[in-house]
């Protein structure tokens, strides 16, 4: 009875493919060609109920463990995928249940649910295989267009079958052909495959992007700009914001021009094999070729990924923050109606947090309202890392001081001190700042320019060289005989690198002659600090080799 009621369902199906307005509905067994269709329906449903059958009649370890194994890897499968996938052979988008529907109805998998081994890894092996083959999918990378069509637009439509006058709509259905071409059965675009009406699942698809492009077969990305004679760096494309992470995620990337022709002909499977290629890239996106062939998201040299953001737009402000997350590997909730100042805030944030990387306090422009070590906007991390890279590598040469008694006195309390200072926190909105501190004795304005507005300090510093410093604005309290000013250096034991006992004193030798980027702060009630945001880099040196070590290692609270 079990077997008849599931037969059912199929049996009517099979019904309704007459037209129930046909006087001949009753007699549609007569008809030779629907006879032949309900055989067909039949047929399937005799080999499901032997298969359940068969199952069912097994004990465990039998083709009943064997459904359990592929059922289970078919869902997990499905839960890293993107929750739809378009069919490039029938052009039918497929949720999940479409998508296990489909793959349960395969030879593939019908194979595998008969299959008998007694090696359990084996067994095991052949399925993950089978199943993660099966599901192999293409994304794409484009810049989005008013015409590109979206969920509601083929969802339960047959796009090959679309009237092709959007020029959004044709560039899905080339996208879609040029991925079943390459040999791939799934293609996911982010315009239409998301449904962007329902927030939180567009929360979610903006918070996956990094890794569906990372698990993805293949990257299309379609220069629609970009003409057979023209290069990469003509494209708009290397300007927006959300097209980064789909430049470094994925493993295998194919370029495609206007008329959807390979870019410069390429005979090569992966353009981020291909030298020529890589070369332009390396040169239009200021981006090393090994991160670009084997990138790693992650908070590794944070301040090179924020410049790598830094000239870029997207068409919310904010986005342009969003669009980092995943390049930095953070789990930050996507806040509506958030500011793009409150975005990069929280994200600058997390890394400094995470990594204690104080390098993304390097850069030059306005500041921001979440935070004065902050700046308002990402475009401020334009310009290359300031001063000297990390001390990090053993083979490095290094600067000693004189070993004189006094010196070396200095060095040890020095170093004890720094090596006390525990790693930059945030307490709230409150930056606690590990850092070496120098007093500002004096502060002279040299030129000013009200219209600009530009103003040009000299300024001079307890144990370092006088310098000069350019404002956007006015410097206030500095007649006053203890000026409110401080310079700081930014401390993170990671700055002397990872070395024996016996070369961190030599490290330190060399780490503190050197010019160094630093920060002028200026000291508010509370025993508080806010940071005075520069239109120009301070670099600070040392005045002598006794002024090395005039500087103040302590911990202090910037807000």
């Amino acid at each position: 009875m079990e077997d008849f009621n599931e037969c059912i369902p199929p049996k009517r199906a099979a019904l309704a493919l007459c037209d129930p307005g046909s006087p001949d509905h009753v007699k549609f067994f007569c008809n030779s060609n629907l006879r032949k269709r309900f055989q067909k329906v039949v047929a399937i449903i005799t080999e499901e109920i032997t298969l359940r059958r068969t199952v069912l009649e097994h004990p465990l370890g039998g083709p009943n463990h064997v459904v359990n194994l592929v059922v289970g890897t078919v869902n997990s499968t499905l839960e890293s995928l993107p929750s739809r996938l378009l069919n490039t052979h029938t052009g039918v988008l497929c949720d999940r249940n479409a998508l296990r529907s489909a793959f349960w109805n395969t030879q593939k998998c019908k194979r595998l649910l008969s299959s008998v081994t007694t090696c359990p890894t084996t067994l095991r092996d052949n399925i993950d295989n089978t199943v993660s083959t099966y599901f192999e999918y293409v994304t794409l990378s484009h810049r989005w267009d008013k015409e590109d069509p979206l969920l509601h637009h083929i969802q339960g439509r047959v796009i090959y079958d679309m009237n092709p006058t959007a020029k959004g709509l044709k560039k899905l259905r080339e996208f879609c052909t040029a991925a079943r071409n390459c040999g791939y059965l799934w293609a996911w675009n982010d315009t239409c495959c998301v449904d962007r009406d329902a927030e939180e699942e567009l929360r979610n698809a903006m918070a996956s992007m990094f890794s569906w492009y990372r698990r993805s077969a293949l990257t299309i990305v379609y220069l629609s700009d970009v003409s057979r004679d023209d290069t990469l760096s003509s494209s708009a494309w290397f300007k927006r914001g959300w097209t980064l992470q789909e430049l470094l995620a994925p493993r295998k990337v194919l370029f495609y021009t206007q008329d959807w022709s390979l870019y410069k002909d390429s005979s090569s499977l992966n353009h981020k094999d291909d030298d020529a290629v890589l070369t332009e890239l390396e040169a239009t996106t200021d981006i090393a070729r090994h991160y670009l062939t084997d990138f790693n998201p992650g908070f590794d040299n944070a301040r090179s990924r924020l410049q790598w953001a830094s000239g870029r737009e997207t068409t919310e402000p904010e986005d342009l923050a969003y669009s980092l997350f995943g390049i930095f590997s953070v789990n930050l909730p996507f806040e509506s109606g958030e500011s793009a100042e409150n975005a990069l805030g929280r994200l600058l944030t997390k890394i400094i947090s995470k990594s204690g990387d104080l390098s993304v306090l390097d850069w030059v422009g306005e500041a921001s309202a979440y935070h004065s070590c902050f700046p308002a906007q990402i475009a401020s991390y334009g310009n290359p890392l300031s001063g000297p890279p990390p001390a990090s590598h053993e083979n490095e040469p290094q600067t000693s001081l004189p070993n004189t008694s006094e010196l070396v006195e200095a060095r040890v309390k020095l170093l004890n001190s720094l090596s006390a200072l525990k790693h930059p926190r945030f307490n709230g909105k409150k930056l606690r700042l590990p850092c070496i501190v120098f007093q500002v004795t004096a502060v002279e304005l040299e030129t000013m320019n009200i219209q600009t507005p530009k103003y040009v300090y000299n300024i001079q510093v307890e144990g370092l060289l006088p310098f000069k410093i350019t404002l956007p604005h006015e410097l206030k309290d500095t007649s006053r005989p203890l000026l409110p000013f401080v310079l700081i250096r930014p401390w993170h034991s990671k700055l002397l690198g990872s070395s024996i006992e016996a070369r961190v004193s030599d490290k330190l030798d060399a780490r503190l002659t050197q010019p160094f980027s630093a920060l002028l702060l200026e000291e508010q009630s509370g025993n508080y600090y806010k940071r005075i945001a520069s239109s120009s880099v301070i670099v600070a040196r040392s005045a002598d080799v006794a002024s090395v070590f005039k500087g103040k290692p302590k911990t202090i609270t910037v807000l």
